[in-house]
């Protein structure tokens, strides 16, 4: 049983990427009424009993939620002991749904957000050069106000531009280009208790180590 919360219209996409229907059933959760779902829930207060999935998926869903700590909690509520949790969250991204986008995590930050989880993969989804990508079309977007030509304007924006992303493939191994990671990924598995900020510190992947007392 895999929960997805905030899944938009990506049934296709995960039932495919999940192997849905072998042994696996997905069960798709969001609070747009345009989304394709199996139901519509907030995912402040999933409306399951505790310990209903083997694993829970979020992906570029919480930077939308008022309250991420609290949604993070229910995902480890209604997760079976040791069950899995997948979870990408942007880092260095500028607004993308207006007045419902508020909070960005580093991936400390995304780490420490589920801390009731023990990491068995983390990382970068994209890169610094997805964030330059990013940068240049909203750098260009700030000069036009009108909505029709702001979409040509992005569209060849995107399209002069978009071969930048590429980069990303030599930078993702890099602890270098960590530090301006346009997108990061967490895997985990529930776990009884919390990683301390001490081992969430010394996890750090990135340029910039500092000591602190």
């Amino acid at each position: 049983m895999v929960l997805i919360v905030g899944s938009g219209r990506q049934r296709s996409q995960m039932d495919m990427a999940l192997g849905a229907g072998d042994g696996v059933q997905v069960i798709c959760s969001d609070i747009d009424t345009d989304a394709d779902v199996d139901l519509f829930c907030d995912g402040h207060d999933l409306p399951f009993i505790n310990g209903s999935f083997d694993a829970v998926v979020t992906t570029v869903v919480l930077e939308h939620v008022l309250y991420p700590e609290r949604v993070a909690a229910e995902i480890h509520r209604v997760l079976k002991p040791g069950g899995f949790l997948y979870s990408e969250m942007p880092f260095m991204q500028q607004v993308h749904e207006g007045a419902y986008d508020f909070t960005r995590y580093s991936l400390s930050g995304h780490r420490r957000l589920f801390n009731g989880f023990s990491e068995l993969e983390s990382g970068m989804v994209a890169g610094p050069a997805t964030t330059l990508v990013w940068s240049i079309e909203n750098f260009v977007l700030a000069f036009v106000s009108r909505p029709k030509l702001r979409l040509v304007v992005k569209a060849l924006v995107r399209l002069a531009f978009a071969w930048l992303k590429h980069i990303d493939r030599f930078l993702e191994k890099r602890p270098e280009a960590m530090d301006g990671a346009s997108c990061t990924y967490f895997l985990g598995a529930k776990m009884n208790g919390r990683v301390t900020d001490d081992e969430i510190i010394a996890c750090y992947v990135g340029a910039k180590h500092l000591s602190h007392v």
